[in-house]
């Protein structure tokens, strides 16, 4: 199977019209050339810094992936330089074909809309139908390309209908709001004259001024016409809703692919077809021609970003993933709040191996790029979850079996998993039509995945600390065996399953033989050595998940449930007798280590106890133990008598 082509598309978001019209044009160019688009966004396209914005940027890290073929910069809408200057190290190092769109990077070949000629047919409207003859045209920075192809198109329009510019009718602002509400003031406080219109070279702007300049009691169209360039939402659903353009963006997204294109195979490639740019006639310039454009717009809205919005907001997905206690659990409450997502066709979460870091002390976890194998957690497609887990080569970005759920060519996009600056991996999204993107819900549902990922991080951190601590407790320090405590709380446990289950309980009660002798004559190093030999001996010789603990400072317990028989019984006192055998005969030792041992072996009776069998045990270890006292004492005075 042939490796289909990538494309890296970069962007900061795409949560307004003007970038989601780009990845469209790129999304539908890419179709036609059988290519899968990649899209990396963050969140937050803000100029701070700090972990958090550290987090978010991780993303960009796939971008030097091998896989990747060529790239696309779509960095106008970047909230500052800070960003653009961390990713040009990163750039610099993939060696691929790459484009800029709207955008001068300095390093690479950029686009642009070729847009003069629409803002041209927006002042020739002004003119021709509205008949203004005196004309501002507030446009972008001075030397910024949009900027200033905008302002071409106002001049051509003003020159061939043979009107003057004046001096101050050609505003430089910067695509936000304060030069338009510099600009009302000017107007309303009598400090610029009154113009006919003012042709802005966006709809941010436009909008601005348009309400600044009603705010201070001048009309809109009655006393003067106001324009837009973008066609944005929020143009069209402003009062009075803007007349604006529906700018080519599109068609600049495709034009970019086709021209990496040709950076990567030489070849030429045509460009999809899509909808040419137009005017948007509406109440700002009195035309209100746009009124079924405008309830379109609004329907349209509502059918892709408010009533998700409501979804979404109504849903208590946040609290819903934080209360799940396992990763498992997560998943599956993340496939119940897919609903949420507006035209979601595919998600896929893919983690870091080991993301968690539960095992880790200190704050060794990833924080720049992702680790060397990545796991599919979940995928989700058409209302199928997936949860097996599957590894593949972070290398790859996707996995290759990604086929098996999509295998047409398509636009992913990818958003970071993390937690401050810890990484946890990243979401695929991948939706039926790119324009469901615009809502930008989808970023805030994968938000929630990110706060739930770390919660569950730290809960089971949590827990793993606890069950040591508890652990401890319970734990002879010296020997790792069950202190008194663990003997307690396990052996009732096991004696109620072998009374219920009316199986054989077996108790081994043992005693360290002469450790005062190794103690006082040997040291207590010594006595510790004999004390851990003893537990070693009793615990090895356990073949049924027995218990094995120190209940106090030289006498051990064993206890178990199961299917015992004599035999078996003998096997396990010889096995402790032999071990030490071997240990006394290797062990270079001064002294030798032996245990005193008693059991008892019954089915308990209904109504009993535990105590009982444990005193049988007890007593048989005390008789067993004057009788090596004995034994040891009679072999002692047989040696003093020769």
């Amino acid at each position: 199977m042939n490796r289909r082509r990538k494309i890296a598309v970069v962007a900061a978001d795409i949560f307004n019209d003007y970038m989601n019209r780009i990845l469209v044009g790129i999304s539908e160019q890419c179709r036609a050339l059988e290519y899968d688009a990649f899209t990396f966004l963050t969140v937050f396209n803000t100029d701070g810094g700090g972990p958090i914005q550290y987090g978010e940027e991780n993303i960009f890290t796939l971008v030097e992936k091998d896989v990747i073929d060529g790239i696309v910069l779509v960095a106008g809408n970047v909230a500052g330089q800070n960003l653009v200057n961390r990713l040009f190290p990163m750039l610099m190092r993939c060696n691929v074909p790459m484009v800029s769109v709207d955008y001068d990077f300095g390093f690479c070949e950029s686009l642009y809309a070729d847009d003069s000629h629409l803002m041209e047919k927006m002042t020739d409207h002004f003119i021709e139908e509205h008949g203004c003859r005196h004309i501002v045209c507030l446009t972008g920075p001075e030397g910024n390309t949009p900027a200033m192809t905008r302002l071409e198109g106002y001049k051509r329009s003003m020159e061939k209908h043979g009107l003057g510019i004046g001096r101050g009718d050609i505003i430089y602002g910067d695509f936000w709001k304060a030069p338009a509400e510099r600009l009302a003031k000017e107007i309303s406080s009598g400090e610029r004259e009154m113009p006919d219109a003012v042709v802005c070279a966006n709809d941010i702007m436009a909008k601005t001024l348009c309400n600044a300049l009603i705010s201070e009691g001048i009309r809109v169209p009655e006393d003067i016409l106001v324009s837009g360039y973008d066609d944005s939402d929020d143009a069209m659903l402003n009062i009075p809703s803007i007349t604006t353009i529906y700018p080519e963006n599109g068609l600049l997204g495709a034009k970019a692919v086709c021209r990496l294109h040709k950076l990567i195979t030489g070849e030429e490639a045509e460009t999809a077809d899509l909808s040419d740019g137009r005017l948007i006639k509406a109440q700002s310039c009195g035309c209100n021609k746009a009124i079924q454009y405008v309830a379109g717009k609004r329907r349209d809205r509502y059918n892709r970003i408010e009533r998700f919005d409501r979804y979404y907001s109504q849903s208590g997905m946040l609290e819903g993933l934080m209360v799940e206690e396992n990763l498992d659990g997560l998943l599956h409450s993340i496939n119940s709040f897919t609903y949420i997502i507006n035209g979601l066709e595919a998600y896929m979460l893919c983690l870091c191996k080991n993301w968690d870091n539960v095992e880790e002390q200190g704050d060794d976890y990833v924080r720049n790029g992702y680790s060397d194998i990545m796991e599919k957690k979940m995928a989700w497609v058409g209302g199928q979850a997936d949860y097996d887990s599957r590894e593949f080569p972070s290398e790859d970005i996707l996995p290759d079996f990604i086929r098996e759920y999509c295998g047409d060519p398509a636009m992913y996009f990818f958003l970071p998993l993390h937690f401050m600056d810890r990484c946890f991996g990243y979401s695929v999204f991948r939706f039926d039509d790119v324009r469901s993107a615009v809502s930008g819900i989808f970023a805030r549902w994968n938000k929630n995945i990110s706060v739930a990922l770390e919660f569950l991080r730290v809960r089971t951190k949590l827990l793993s600390i606890n069950q040591r601590i508890y652990m401890s407790s319970i734990r002879d320090t010296l020997t790792g065996i069950y202190n008194r405590k663990g003997f307690s709380r396990f052996s009732e446990i096991i004696f109620r399953k072998a009374r219920a289950e009316r199986r054989r309980l077996l108790i081994i009660v043992a005693d360290l033989d002469c450790l005062k002798l190794i103690n006082d004559n040997f040291g207590h190093m010594e006595g510790d050595n004999a004390i851990t030999v003893a537990a070693n001996a009793l615990n090895s010789c356990c073949e049924f998940n027995e218990i094995c603990a120190r209940t106090g400072g030289d006498e051990y317990a064993l206890i178990g449930c199961g299917d015992y028989d004599e035999k078996l019984i003998d096997e396990y006192l010889d096995y402790i007798h032999e071990y030490f055998r071997r240990y006394n005969s290797s062990s270079g030792k001064p002294y030798e280590i032996s245990l005193s041992l008693g059991f008892c072996c019954e089915i308990p009776d209904e109504g009993s106890e535990l105590e009982r069998y444990y005193n049988i045990a007890d007593e048989r270890m005390y008789e067993d133990k004057k009788k090596r006292k004995k034994r040891r004492e009679d072999q002692a005075q047989s040696r003093g008598s020769e």
